[in-house]
């Protein structure tokens, strides 16, 4: 497919004038008065090819772009609705994937808790058994001794499907203002700026320095 743009003889003819005017600019040197004046001149004849160039290009630009709007709008006709298709699938997905994961922590940390609690009895019985066997030290041994339950791990039962997959990410929300060291926190650009030029010179803002430049 033809992608480039194709411009007509006449934009050729503006784009050679304006480098041509461009090539000047760089070659004169200021050491005069009579030099200061060709720069003035040259100056006002750059302004002028600024809005040849403009008269020129702007009609083929926004042509462009009025093709480029419409070929977007095309695709997104028929894109877009995909995207919400595939965004409603893979919510599902993960809606289920998260909730079976959910049921499986709990049934995990079921079991975990019956294997403490006969781990418990065991420890229970034998310290009884001991005690009653006028074995006392060994009695408080055992009733000393650490539970230790081995990690009940239950095989995920989602399945995994080929081309299916999902990401992790993580946000945040600001509870508290007040609270977020400086290093996080970014100066008011737009305000400061406002105050400068309202201020100018005159303006005090700690750690700020107004300067000024001609253009």
């Amino acid at each position: 497919m033809e992608t480039a743009l194709k411009l007509v003889p006449e934009t050729e003819e503006v784009g050679v004038k304006a480098l041509s005017i461009v090539d000047q600019s760089k070659a004169i040197k200021i050491i005069d008065s009579e030099t200061y004046i060709k720069a003035g001149s040259i100056l006002t004849t750059i302004k002028d090819m600024i809005k040849e160039v403009e008269n020129t290009f702007t009609p083929i630009c926004e042509a462009a772009f009025t093709a480029h709007r419409k070929a977007v709008e095309k695709r997104d006709g028929f894109l877009n609705p995909l995207k919400d298709a595939l965004r409603g699938i893979k919510g599902a997905m993960n809606f289920y994937d998260l909730t079976e994961e959910q049921k499986r922590r709990e049934e995990q940390r079921k079991l975990e808790e019956v294997a403490r609690r006969e781990e418990e009895e065991r420890k229970l019985r034998e310290a009884i058994e001991a005690e009653e066997a006028g074995e006392k030290e060994i009695a408080e041994e055992i009733l000393k001794e650490e539970i230790f339950i081995p990690p009940v791990v239950l095989p995920k039962e989602t399945p995994k499907v080929k081309g299916v997959s999902f990401r992790t990410i993580y946000d945040f929300e600001i509870v508290n203002a007040s609270l977020i060291p400086r290093q996080f926190l970014s100066p008011d650009l737009v305000k400061i700026g406002g105050v400068v030029r309202s201020l100018k010179e005159a303006t005090q803002i700690p750690g700020v320095k107004v300067f000024s430049r001609r253009v």
